[in-house]
């Protein structure tokens, strides 16, 4: 089977388990060495049915133009697939809520699964939650492992994992843009350097 293939077949597993969800599948060129991983897809996301299209979505094109990447040309998907919403009360209208442990650890194997189909070479981590579901340590701590690169072993498979902040966290908090450009700079060294070997 071909990797489009065995993703169809996982992403309808993944529909089946979560029923009734507004799910987002990943999304992009199935043979790059580069796999992004988000958190969970918000209203944008839903309503275009593709991964980083809404704010977060701005952030990240930001980001990979200054690495000099083709959004097209790198897999990006979410450690949950499904939107993560609770209703506002003051407006009556749904917002985006955090995931809970329990919903991390829910999508886990799904998102495992889909790593060892793409064979990813370098996998950039979006935030808290896909650091946590991916290395399966809850009491990691993003501000604690981002702009560094580590090796980590998926199924007997060794990847290179490179933590970021979430492309929303500098909306909230205009302090961490500059964090954030420094450990995007220091992966287009990585990557640069990673293309000469």
């Amino acid at each position: 089977m071909t990797k489009k293939e065995l993703l169809e077949e996982l992403y309808s597993r993944y529909r089946n388990s979560f029923k009734g969800r507004e799910i987002v599948v990943g999304g992009g060129n199935t043979e790059s060495s580069l796999l992004l991983v988000g958190e969970a897809p918000g209203k944008d996301e839903v309503r275009l049915s593709k991964p980083f299209v809404g704010a977060a979505g701005k952030n990240l094109n930001e980001f990979l133009s200054i690495v000099g990447i083709e959004r097209d040309s790198i897999y990006i998907t979410n450690a949950i697939k499904y939107r993560l919403s609770k209703l506002n009360e003051k407006t009556g209208r749904y917002i985006n809520r955090p995931a809970s442990r329990q919903e991390i650890e829910a999508n886990r194997d799904y998102l495992l699964d889909e790593i060892n189909i793409l064979k990813p070479k370098i996998i950039i981590t979006l935030g808290g939650v896909p650091l946590k579901s991916l290395i399966g340590d809850f009491s990691t701590v993003i501000g604690e492992h981002h702009g560094t690169l580590r090796k980590y072993s998926i199924s007997d498979r060794e990847y290179l994992l490179y933590p970021l902040y979430h492309p929303a966290s500098i909306i909230y908090n205009r302090l961490l843009k500059d964090i954030y450009i420094e450990d995007i700079k220091n992966l287009n060294q990585i990557l640069s350097d990673s293309n000469k070997n």
